[in-house]
């Protein structure tokens, strides 16, 4: 074997040792974008299979075994079904193996997903750091509750046939990220969260507005008839269901941790959006 041939299968080996040496750094590097960046992009490419209609194992097959499973508060017959990821929650109710209603509340401030992929089209903005008043131009209804360890505001429209017969409802809740303005009332509420006349001053609920953030889509199907009952009655994630689920102590507090940098930074945002917001008034009064 001849010295150029000997130099040949040298380099060979250099290059298969460079290789070798690489694939652990490779693996590391694929298993933190996983976990990361690439967790995030997979879960949203998932929940945009998900709509009012589709069976129970296509939910699944996406989002793998619920954690928790209560019989329906709003539906007689029908299953709440709950599915925890490391940035959001979703929850299903079903009924014969077919999807009625669903939810995703976003527990992760760097998870964003675009409401235009939710509402085929119709709504823009990024769930969990977009306020309604940037997002919801027009609503049909109106719903605020505050109790003393709960907060819900929400806002709710019906498309007809773009929105292939659903009611969409946009709502702040206490589990996912974001900031929260209350009005100050325990309950106020318009039809179609109310039966009847409406329940409270929806005069006041411009604050609510301007610093709510939407960081659940809540998707009725061809009824909205657990609207009227109260957000109790609506499949999306209470916190004292899940509260247990949030594991060990340390866990917990990486927890509260996360959900407090995701309000550090909803507030910077809701204080940008008041400053657009006055400047806007002042404009349109200096130039009528």
């Amino acid at each position: 074997m001849d010295a150029a041939t000997l130099n040949l299968l040298g380099q060979f080996a250099s290059v298969f040792a460079a290789i070798a040496a690489a694939v652990p750094f490779v693996a590391t590097i694929r298993a933190g974008f996983r976990r990361t960046v690439g967790s995030r992009w997979e879960l949203k490419r998932r929940v945009a299979k998900m709509v009012v209609g589709v069976t129970g194992d296509h939910v699944r097959s996406l989002f793998g075994v619920p954690v928790m499973q209560n019989k329906s508060p709003g539906v007689t017959g029908a299953v709440d079904y709950f599915y925890m990821t490391n940035h959001a929650w979703i929850v299903t109710r079903e009924m014969d193996g077919v999807v009625l209603e669903w939810s995703i509340t976003v527990t992760d401030a760097k998870f964003k997903i675009d409401l235009q992929d939710l509402t085929f089209g119709l709504v823009r903005g990024k769930l969990g750091h977009t306020t309604f008043a940037e997002s919801i131009e027009r609503y049909d209804g109106q719903y605020e509750e505050q109790g003393a360890h709960a907060y819900t505001y929400a806002e709710c429209r019906y498309f007809g046939g773009p929105s292939a017969y659903q009611t969409f409802v946009f709502t702040y809740n206490r589990e996912g990220v974001g900031t929260c303005a209350p009005s100050g009332q325990s309950v106020v509420a318009s039809p179609p969260f109310v039966s009847g006349a409406p329940v409270g001053d929806l005069t006041q609920l411009e604050e609510p507005r301007q610093g709510n953030t939407i960081n659940t889509f809540y998707a009725c199907g061809l009824s909205n008839e657990s609207l009227v009952d109260g957000s109790g009655m609506w499949p999306v994630v209470h916190g004292d269901f899940v509260a247990p689920l949030r594991g060990s102590r340390s866990e917990r507090k990486k927890w509260l941790k996360k959900r407090l940098l995701s309000l550090k930074v909803s507030h910077k945002q809701r204080d940008r959006t008041k400053r657009l917001s006055n400047k806007r008034k002042r404009d349109s009064i200096s130039h009528p």
